[in-house]
């Protein structure tokens, strides 16, 4: 685990000299003004002990039968062997007992729930895992719903997510590896991978990104995203984040990185490819020919919002020809009577339309969802009778929004609603030359793009081995690599028919 980097007055040696340790533990933790520092002292084999915990974080039944209980009734110390061992091995029946002479290492370990132990004569502290604050319990995924599938969704709880995940996963070659991350308040964090799937350079690239973080404190896994993407500036998501713990192992089956960190209820894996953002948790429980059908929807719902409203402009602006005549007198005698250009109007609606979905997610409870349909209702009506907007322009706006509700990842939702915007101002300023230009763009930025080295448009530009499980998802018998992200030693993950039982084809 990262060592942290305290403050001078929050570092050094905890030696044999029981008063000096228990003084320094006292001044690191401030327990003389914080009434939730907790300092139990007591007698065990003869010898002085304090044992410090966190009100409400450690749990006091635990410290009760596991610690004190156990300290009181400890079996004589046995010659030749030291203390912490003896304490460690006879004493002490928790399964998870560290000994650490550091106070730096020991001060976070109490911070998070734990209770390090001090004996006299004894260097160091010996720190037990006795947490039991209040947490929330599992829930279903609140953005990730699906037909098909499980229905258990990550919490806040570090421990609890790791769990879940082996749940699904119990193999011994899931590695689950801890580190922190955060200088002066260090948070937790917990990387899991195959062992022998995962590319170690990707492993030991995610490591160094992850200790060169050079704050003081990460708040949330998000933030942890920004910290350690390549591309700082782009407008496109390069992590895959989750907050389903069946999404979280098919990552980890391709090879991926999985990233869990205290206090975060979502996940986020690395290496990435755009293609993580287009599917749905559900697309391989469903039969390939539902899978495609959906993948295609989703594709044609994502074409819709990005270039629905800078077609329009550009068509009614620029290029009229282009559009049937009745289509284009029913615009034209729409927009006379509306006070606004067409273009923008578009844009005014594109930011109400934003508006209104930003206050829906804010509301809480179930009153989002009304607001936001009685919002667009009553406005769009309104607009409509007040001559303020056309009822075209409301139309496309509705469309390209429900195209955009079809995409499974929130960022990329996000990222659609910009290039959307910016598309439909190059299509207002120089028509359909604008919308090439903006397109090309936007295609040549997302080529450059990596994540973790891996390129963002893989496996189709450049080309590379993959499933046939892109745009479209073919039978699940006929995927039998998990991708050039993975180890290429261990790219195969199935030898010989998948459908073993059926022998007609081999017969043909």
């Amino acid at each position: 685990m990262k060592e942290t980097s305290w403050d001078p007055q929050m570092s050094g040696v905890l030696t044999e000299d029981f008063a000096k340790s228990l003084r320094l533990i006292r001044q690191a933790t401030h327990a003389d003004t914080s009434e939730d520092v907790h300092i139990h002292r007591f007698r065990i084999l003869g010898h002085h002990a304090a044992l410090i915990f966190i009100d409400g974080m450690a749990n006091d039944t635990k410290i009760q039968h596991f610690i004190l209980l156990p300290a009181f009734q400890a079996p004589p110390l046995p010659e030749g062997m030291a203390l912490e061992d003896h304490l460690m091995e006879h004493v002490l029946p928790l399964g998870s007992v560290t000994h650490s002479a550091q106070l730096s290492s020991v001060l976070p370990r109490i911070f998070a729930g734990d209770a390090a132990l001090i004996v006299d004569t004894m260097p160091g502290a010996l720190i037990a895992d006795v947490r039991g604050y209040a947490k929330r319990a599992l829930n279903q995924p609140i953005n990730e719903s699906v037909v098909m599938g499980p229905h258990e969704g990550f919490t806040e709880s570090l421990r609890d997510n790791v769990v879940l995940i082996r749940r699904l996963m119990n193999t011994p070659a899931l590695i689950s590896e801890q580190m922190t991350v955060g200088q002066k308040t260090p948070t937790r964090l917990c990387l899991l991978y195959l062992d022998g799937i995962a590319r170690q350079e990707t492993l030991d690239e995610v490591r160094r990104r992850i200790q060169g973080c050079n704050v003081d404190y990460v708040s949330s896994i998000g933030m942890l995203e920004q910290l350690i993407e390549d591309k700082p500036f782009s407008l496109l998501p390069q992590v895959a984040a989750t907050e389903r713990p069946d999404r979280a192992v098919s990552f980890l089956n391709e090879g991926q990185i999985v990233i869990a960190m205290e206090n975060a209820p979502n996940i986020i894996a690395v290496p990435m490819g755009l293609m993580h953002l287009y599917h749905a948790p559900d697309d391989s429980a469903l039969r390939w020919q539902y899978g495609t059908f959906l993948r295609l929807l989703r594709l044609v719902g994502i074409v819709l919002a990005l270039l629905l409203p800078s077609l329009f402009v550009a068509l009614t602006i620029y290029h009229p020809e282009g559009m049937p005549l009745s289509l284009l007198t029913s615009v034209l005698e729409s927009q006379a009577r509306v006070p606004l250009s067409l273009f923008s109007s578009m844009l005014l609606m594109l930011l109400v339309f934003s508006l209104i979905n930003e206050a829906g997610a804010r509301i809480p409870g179930a009153m989002g969802g009304s607001l936001s349909i009685v919002s667009g209702l009553i406005l769009g009506q309104a607009a409509v009778d007040a001559d303020l907007f056309s009822p075209l322009i409301i139309i496309v706006v509705a469309i390209s929004g429900l195209g955009s509700y079809a995409v499974p990842s929130f960022s990329l939702t996000l990222s659609l609603r910009l290039f959307q915007l910016l598309l439909v101002i190059a299509a207002g300023v120089a028509g359909y030359l604008g919308l090439v230009l903006g397109l090309f763009f936007l295609l040549m930025r997302m080529a450059g793009l990596t994540s973790m080295g891996h390129p963002y448009f893989a496996p189709i530009a450049p080309q590379r081995p993959a499933n046939p499980d892109s745009v479209i998802r073919l039978p699940i018998w006929r995927q039998r690599l998990r991708g050039a992200i993975s180890n290429p030693f261990h790219i195969t993950r199935s030898f010989g028919p998948m459908r073993a039982w059926d022998q007609s084809k081999e017969k043909k």
